[in-house]
């Protein structure tokens, strides 16, 4: 019988080839460009701005771009740069807690440009790498984003790198035993953590596991089953969720795609705050009370947290205020510390709803603003506009792209950047892209 390795590394190489139905490639060229959007816009946030220093620093040869800067670096510290940019501002796409475009991404636009690889073998690694990570990912679910996010950066990376059936179990055992992370970035202040967590981490894992391999190093062939393999040594683990519909269920087809630039969990809530605003003006000074009602498990993830961009009370209040959401409010923290936002935030109270939990609808959010008249305003809304049952046409994932990235690049190039994802097999070697996003 088979073990689970030799089926992975087969699917892993056929995956270079293999016919793909074209919903697969549009989903594939959508993420890609919102990732890619991502990495931009938040590459003038903090984070983006320390993984940049942190590759000026350490140097290196000229090979591959950190997007949004000047800079050129190697593939390792492009990918951690890019990674950091890559979640630095909650717009990057997720999957069930698994947040794969900002650190899968990253690795592979590395690895591609510093190979000189196509556009077409940059989005079959990229989807390829969603697959391997989202998988890795279910089958050892307790862990942090981090873990399966590895996998993912080192299939992509490790396809890119053209390794053969030998060298990918290498790869898949140097990945192993870089698969790290806690859940405990939730006590992060500054957003900073959780993008080397989630993302910076991951994708310097993933290249690194490839470029090793590439360069000679040889390791264990069967990390998974073998002696002392992780499926019993990094217990609770289900093996069956690492090939469950592998090939025939891709995972680029079901990720999220956000609408607003805030933790996942409360899109549903700021759509219902934002959208009680369009039916009637609400005077801040007139509200007596706010109650936002979130399934439970996603409440505790953004309840009362020290970022602005997770944190649903600050987030209602701050929109409540100023009848808007923009991008800057998302992650001003001197807002954050502003007294009347505080002083309305403290009306605000979070009720993680165990009905909701148990309704089969894991994203919604109701939104309750009681006036001092004792007039309430309700506002439901269940799987917002980008979510993978209400997903976004390709029409708005560009115009989102468009929206983070112009102010950063300007429209022509933007322009030129969404035309090159629309025809990127067409581009014979990636760094047609990545000239698009880099400063002079």
């Amino acid at each position: 019988m088979a073990k689970i390795v030799d089926s992975l590394v087969e699917y892993m190489l056929a995956a270079r080839c293999a016919k793909l139905p074209e919903e697969v490639i549009q989903k594939g060229k959508g993420h890609l460009l919102d990732s890619l959007a991502a990495i931009v816009s938040g590459s003038t946030l903090k984070p983006g701005k320390l993984g940049l220093q942190h590759a000026r620093q350490q140097g290196g040869r000229e090979e591959c771009s950190v997007l949004g800067s000047s800079l050129k670096t190697t593939p390792i510290l492009a990918a951690f740069a890019n990674g950091m940019s890559g979640h630095a501002d909650e717009t990057d796409d997720s999957n069930s807690q698994l947040h794969p475009g900002c650190a899968i991404v990253p690795a592979t636009l590395a690895v591609a440009e510093s190979q000189n690889r196509s556009g077409e073998a940059l989005l079959r690694a990229v989807i390829l790498g969603y697959d391997i990570g989202f998988r890795f990912h279910q089958a050892f679910e307790p862990r942090s984003t981090s873990f399966g996010a590895t996998f993912g950066s080192a299939a992509a990376a490790g396809t890119l790198a053209e390794l053969d059936d030998l060298h990918l179990r290498y790869l898949i055992s140097y990945a192993a035993q870089q698969a790290s992370g806690s859940r405990a970035w939730v006590g992060d202040d500054d957003h900073i953590e959780k993008a080397f967590d989630y993302a910076a981490m991951p994708a310097r894992n993933g290249v690194t596991a490839a470029l090793l391999i590439q360069s000679g190093f040889t390791g264990n062939r069967d990390v998974l089953e073998g002696d002392q393999g992780i499926i019993k040594t990094y217990a609770p683990c289900d093996p069956a969720k690492i090939l469950s519909e592998l090939g025939q269920r891709f995972t680029i087809t079901s990720c999220l795609v956000k609408k607003y630039p805030v933790g996942s969990p409360m899109m549903e809530t700021v759509d219902a705050t934002l959208a009680l605003l369009s039916n009637q003006a609400i005077n801040p000074e007139q509200i007596e009370k706010v109650t936002v009602r979130i399934p439970e498990s996603g409440a505790r993830t953004v309840n009362n947290r020290h970022m602005p961009d997770v944190n649903v009370q600050f987030m209602v209040s701050a929109i409540l205020l100023e009848g808007k959401l923009t991008f800057e409010m998302a992650h001003d923290y001197e807002r954050f510390q502003n007294p009347r936002v505080l002083a309305l935030k403290d009306k605000v109270q979070l009720v993680g709803d165990n009905e909701m939990e148990r309704s089969g609808h894991r994203f919604q959010g109701l939104v309750e603003v009681t006036l001092k008249d004792g007039q309430t305003l309700r506002e439901h809304v269940i799987n917002c506009r980008g979510r993978p049952e209400n997903p976004m046409s390709p029409d708005e994932v560009e115009k989102k792209a468009a929206w983070l990235m112009e102010p950063i690049l300007g429209q022509k190039n933007v322009d030129q950047i969404i035309d090159s994802i629309r025809r990127i097999e067409s581009l014979t070697n990636t760094r047609e892209l990545t000239k698009l996003m880099n400063l002079a």
